[in-house]
């Protein structure tokens, strides 16, 4: 259970964010996306762009400096699968599977025990696009140029703000897990993605 005094500076953290930060972050899942939480002092959470909007009004949504970073999809779902591992979602650990078959039964077939929470797969683009389609952040980073482009947005708010640093990965290039299959698989799945931040395998 959270003490009385951590859920106070939670709620006060949230409040100033709501009401005195003049940005808001989308959260895409294994983006950075908790370095740059962190290194901003603003709640964790996952929520779309439409969510955010629905939640403090189209107002002081565009009033509002809002970004996101967004990952080469096939690097992002070897990240997803790691972190998978490493927590035991959907018993990965304690039952491993092979990265390509669970990218088969997560991401092509939809299989319910893997594919639990489907937001965590959902491409980029949804979570920062309208109905239509429409990017509706003003500020789109990438992973791969994380540290620049989020200095960039920090200069233009006018904040000293510095991403941790982060350390390489030791899993080697996410190119090396795949088969002729499963490129395809997730180039499907995040087809929008590739389309509009231009992505390759």
């Amino acid at each position: 259970m959270e003490a009385p005094l951590n859920r106070i500076r939670r709620k006060a953290k949230a409040w100033q964010h709501r009401y005195l930060d003049r940005f808001i972050f989308i959260h895409i899942n294994k983006t950075g996306g908790s370095s740059v939480e962190h290194a901003l002092g603003i709640p964790f959470e996952h929520k779309t762009a439409l969510e955010k909007i629905d939640e403090l009004g189209r107002e002081t949504w565009d009033r509002k400096l809002t970004f996101t970073v967004v990952r080469n999809p096939w690097d992002k779902v070897v990240s997803h699968y790691h972190y998978r591992v490493q927590t035991n979602q959907t018993s990965l650990s304690d039952s491993p599977v092979p990265f390509s078959e669970w990218v088969r039964r997560a991401y092509g077939e939809r299989d319910p025990r893997y594919y639990d929470i489907p937001r965590m797969f959902m491409p980029q683009v949804d979570w920062c696009a309208g109905a239509s389609g429409t990017i509706l952040v003003k500020r789109i980073c990438h992973f791969e140029n994380l540290a620049i482009e989020f200095g960039d947005v920090m200069h233009e708010l006018g904040k000293d703000v510095r991403l941790p640093h982060v350390k390489p990965s030791k899993r080697g290039n996410y190119r090396d897990y795949y088969d002729s299959e499963t490129v395809e698989i997730v180039r499907a799945c995040f087809a929008k993605d590739i389309s509009a931040f231009q992505y390759s395998f």
